[in-house]
């Protein structure tokens, strides 16, 4: 699979270069991170230039993940990343702590679905799927936004540090959906 650059009214994802290394260093540095992400803690520089170097670039060639840095312009600086992972139709992000509040996670994940559904650049998929760590509010809020519905609390589909699957809150997006009834479908515990 060939990087792809997706732009957006405010956004620009493209690939993560050496240049976003420190940038992804100290955003995953949050604590935040360390409670809800499955990102290596403490995070160090080297993390960052290992997944700038080799993670995301093998995602990309071997057609199983597709990962942007998200831009609010083209060349500019990295504020977050978001990924979809063909195998299990699913997506994962993270947004700097100060970019967040703006709707940037919400425009680049609905631009990511629409891309997963309408490209022909990947498999074809009807659904794609979102979880969260059960708590992780923001999140749930950046899906439900988009049109995700919940499925449920089930343990997490990828282990966290200590290689356990903890209690996550799952969401799926399908290609034709209600969006009023998906909205409908999150419980008063996942909302900020």
């Amino acid at each position: 699979m060939q990087p792809v650059v997706i732009r957006t009214e405010r956004l620009v994802l493209d690939q993560p270069t050496q240049a976003d290394a420190a940038s992804i260093a100290e955003y995953c540095r949050d604590p935040l991170f360390e409670r809800w992400l499955t990102t290596p803690w403490p995070y160090e520089l080297r993390h960052a230039e290992g997944f700038v170097a080799t993670v995301a670039p093998l995602g990309w060639s071997t057609g199983t993940e597709a990962t942007w840095a998200i831009r609010t312009r083209e060349g500019g600086p990295l504020i977050g990343v978001i990924s979809y992972r063909t195998l299990r139709c699913d997506v994962g992000f993270w947004l700097g702590a100060d970019q967040r509040g703006n709707g940037y996670m919400r425009e680049a994940l609905a631009a990511v679905a629409q891309w997963v559904f309408v490209s022909g650049d990947v498999p074809r998929t009807d659904a794609l799927t979102w979880e969260a760590m059960a708590g992780n509010r923001d999140s749930a809020a950046v899906a439900r936004a988009v049109g995700f519905a919940f499925t449920g609390t089930a343990p997490s589909s990828h282990p966290v540090r200590d290689g356990s699957h903890v209690p996550s809150w799952h969401g799926v997006l399908l290609r034709s959906h209600d969006a009023e009834q998906a909205r409908a479908s999150w419980p008063e515990e996942t909302r900020l």
